[in-house]
């Protein structure tokens, strides 16, 4: 997004860098108050019930400074889904990181109970995700060059089931689906409560996703 400067003398350029910096760091705040605003109202309602009008009152901003970030609703719930998703995975990645294991399989199953602990302290952000996280981790809404540092990690994902004798496509494939079964029981058991509380459920799904992997 562009924003029109007047133009600067020289003598001006001091003024222009303070002015500068605080407009962006305006924008920034502006931005962040719309998506907490509709973190806020998505977690206590359904995603269709919430109006462009609520988000901006929440928000303390007006209508149209809303459609200055973001082209309609359906963008804003795409980015703070893709947001959100990359987010949580890579704070997991880190800490797996951090942990020095050395299995990968081990690793990623740390990383799931990194990525369910934080639904568990969140529910209303697994509300907002539901599905989607498998499909903006992997379906190709991720770009490296986004600043999305999860794209790197889940390439890396990718490469060591390669070296399990899997084809680039199935691995891809494979890590989906794992990710796709993540996110539909957390939804599930956390939000719906079904068909057993979540911690019940950790040990016989982290054997199921060892089995997927693990080629005889």
């Amino acid at each position: 997004m562009q924003y029109p400067f007047h133009r600067l003398e020289k003598n001006d350029e001091s003024s222009f860098s303070e002015n500068g910096r605080e407009a962006y760091e305006e924008q920034g705040t502006i931005e962040q108050r719309i998506e907490e605003a509709a973190l806020a109202l998505f977690s206590c309602n359904e995603v269709h019930q919430i109006s462009i009008d609520q988000i901006a009152q929440k928000a303390k901003v007006a209508k149209g400074t809303f459609y200055l970030y973001f082209h309609d609703k359906v963008q804003l719930i795409n980015h703070l889904i893709v947001k959100e998703s990359s987010s949580i995975i890579n704070d997991a990645l880190l800490e797996a990181k951090r942990q020095r294991i050395d299995d990968k399989i081990d690793e990623l199953i740390f990383l799931i109970d990194h990525v369910i602990a934080y639904f568990c302290r969140h529910p209303e952000v697994i509300k907002l995700i539901q599905k989607n996280l498998s499909w903006n981790l992997v379906g190709g809404k991720l770009k490296e060059d986004d600043n999305y540092e999860v794209a790197v990690h889940m390439n890396s994902y990718c490469d060591f089931l390669v070296t399990l004798g899997y084809t680039r496509r199935e691995a891809y494939q494979l890590l989906f689906m794992i990710l796709e079964l993540v996110s539909t029981l957390c939804y599930t058991a956390i939000v719906l409560h079904q068909p057993d509380d979540i911690e019940q459920l950790k040990p016989m799904l982290f054997t199921t996703i060892r089995k997927m992997i693990e080629r005889s």
